[in-house]
């Protein structure tokens, strides 16, 4: 192919990526490719595959990018976008190495922010916000940051930025929210009811309501009855509801309530039947709060994929079921509700129910069933149910389990709340405490803000101990390593508590050796990365490792060649599969080397 028949394909390529064509687009790649390596069409044919939605393949091309140029901020924040889609929990650490890599570079920034926005963790998104803010004075990335600021508990800082870099508007929510959060109530209604006057968004309705509530529960509900009257909102009248239930006055509410079911609007219907079953009870309806609850629970448990709303709903049933029948009676009402369901959030109510009436015995087999439905959440629930009973060893036992399986950053996180929460003191179990700082330690690019506070918690109680120990070398290692993690806008732990305890290892310490010194000698770096592919080659299948040893033996072969090896058409995606767990363990073992008359060209990479 000539130069300038290869630059008319190129313009091709681009051309129809901009036009949205990205299957033909995707052909004029790899038709440029068979004739020059060119890393822009590299990047082209990765994003024709991310918008086609072929994500593994994507995902392939652009790890082989970065085993040729490791340090691009754009191939590992793109890298990012891709396992985002997967549902891959380390998409975090690739959009934070891009922005470590070029902290200007503002599409990586953007990247990093968004991706912690959507998971809810709005600290780990400040600083990059910040940063963004200062690069492009636009005013809808400081608005971004205002909602970050507001959403992680900083509503005071993020109402400074108005003014000095956002200017306010007529119906401005972001400045309403950072006053709510800021617990400035009279402002925020004040300046919700004129937003609403101008703009007639129910949301500002509904802000001013609630900010008038917050200050002066009784004088707000008559106006929550004007507005409802006039609005007939459905989320305005749960507010009233909650509201008039809250003062005591649970007729009202149910009349609030019968308004809503009655009507043909959109409502929450499921939350408004629950508190009509409550509303029934405080009016000493017993009969008709019984027929509420069955007929919502059957519904619920039959329709209703909600856990949180579940549990919320059946513990409400066992509180009304034993304050208002006798014990026998109310476990056989129970039961029948809810027996016959296997649901893991039936088992477990099912256990408290027990464990309320006092009968330990069944109380544990149902907790236990739910530990074997559910290894996360039932497990879960079982040490909790096991450390009430001072079982403390078997409580650990069932956490170590649910800490060695839990495959999610955000699993492994929530049990780490359970280990280091003061109410249960599971932290005081060495063991348990130790294998939660090496599990944590191992995520560490992955952690959330919540996350790496618990490694750092771990940590310093881990050096609390070792202190007590009078072992101040590992009381000093601990220190270090959660020192490190202790994240930016920290709320339980701060950088000075490792301090004071290093400080008081020094002081108390015969001799103080450096915890950092310098380990044993390193091995030369084509025997460990001959060790690495030894080790992760242990870890492939049947047809991965052919394919390696064929790879180690040849150096390089066509699509064609391993068709034949392994009798199968499905090699791209085993190739695919190959770079993608060996990036993953850190390594980089093969690489695409262009297209050619026997399909795309592999080759093994030499440490």
């Amino acid at each position: 192919m000539t130069d300038g028949r290869f630059e008319e394909i190129r313009r091709e390529s681009f051309r129809l990526y901009e036009e949205g064509r990205y299957a033909e687009s995707l052909e004029q790649c790899r038709a440029a490719g068979t004739a020059a390596s060119d890393p822009q069409l590299a990047i082209l044919a990765a994003r024709n595959l991310f918008k086609l939605g072929r994500f593994d393949e994507a995902e392939a091309y652009v790890r082989d990018l970065i085993q040729k140029m490791p340090d691009t901020s754009y191939l590992h924040s793109f890298l990012g976008q891709i396992l985002e889609e997967r549902g891959d929990d380390t998409a975090v650490s690739e959009h934070a190495l891009a922005v470590l890599l070029d902290p200007t570079n503002q599409e990586a920034l953007r990247s990093y922010a968004t991706y912690m926005m959507s998971k809810g963790d709005h600290r780990m998104a400040v600083p990059a916000l910040k940063k963004l803010a200062a690069l492009t004075g636009r005013e809808d990335d400081a608005r971004c940051l205002i909602r970050a600021l507001t959403a992680s508990g900083q509503a005071a800082d993020a109402l400074s930025l108005f003014g000095r870099d956002v200017r306010r508007r007529e119906d401005d929510l972001d400045h309403i929210s950072a006053l709510m959060g800021a617990g400035r109530y009279p402002e925020a209604a004040r300046e919700a009811a004129a937003a609403y006057r101008s703009s007639g968004k129910l949301p500002f309705a509904r802000i001013y309501l609630r900010a008038r509530a917050l200050k002066d529960p009784e004088a707000a509900a008559p106006e929550y009855k004007d507005y409802f009257s006039i609005l007939k909102d459905p989320g305005i009248g749960l507010d009233y509801a909650l509201l008039l239930r809250a003062l005591g006055r649970p007729g009202e509410a149910m009349a609030v309530c019968r308004e809503l079911l009655d009507s043909d609007q959109g409502v929450p219907d499921y939350a408004v039947r629950l508190l009509t079953c409550r509303l029934n009870a405080d009016l000493s309806e017993k009969e008709r709060a019984s027929g509420c609850y069955d007929h919502l629970i059957r519904d619920a448990l039959q329709n209703l994929d909600d856990p949180e709303f579940l549990t919320d709903l059946l513990s409400g049933y066992r509180e009304f079921l034993l304050t208002h029948y006798p014990v026998r009676d109310a476990e056989r009402r129970f039961l029948e509700m809810v027996s016959a369901n296997p649901q893991v959030v039936c088992l477990l109510a099912t256990a408290r129910l027990y464990e309320d009436i006092g009968d330990l015995s069944e109380a544990r087999s149902y907790s236990y069933r739910a530990y074997r439905s559910d290894f996360l959440l039932g497990g879960m629930a079982y040490a909790r149910f096991l450390a009430r009973q001072n079982e403390f060893r078997e409580s650990e036992k069932v956490l170590l389990y649910v800490l060695n399986n839990a495959k999610r950053t955000r699993e492994i996180e929530t049990v780490a709340g359970l280990i280091l929460d003061d109410q249960w003191k599971l932290y005081r179990r060495a063991r348990l405490l130790e294998r939660l700082v090496a599990i944590l330690d191992q995520r560490i690019s992955l952690l959330s803000s919540d996350g790496l506070e618990y490694l750092a918690v771990a940590c310093l109680v881990s050096a609390s101990s070792a202190r007590r120990e009078k072992d101040y070398l590992r009381c000093k290692e601990y220190c270090l390593r959660g020192l490190d993690a202790v994240p930016a806008f920290s709320t339980h732990i701060r950088p000075g508590d490792f301090l004071e305890l290093i400080q008081g290892c020094k002081e108390e310490a015969v001799c103080d050796p450096p915890v950092m010194r310098t380990r044993g000698q390193a091995e030369e770096p084509g025997q460990e990365y001959t060790r690495a592919v030894r080790e992760f080659m242990e870890t492939c299948d049947d047809q991965e490792r052919r394919i390696l040893e064929y790879l180690l033996e040849h150096n390089e072969a066509s699509e064609i060649e391993l068709r034949r090896l392994l009798n199968t058409r499905r090699v791209v995606g085993i190739m695919n599969r190959i770079i993608q767990k060996a990036a993953a363990s850190g390594i980089g073992i093969i690489e695409k080397r262009g297209v050619g008359e026997g399909g795309e060209i592999y080759a093994y990479i030499a440490g």
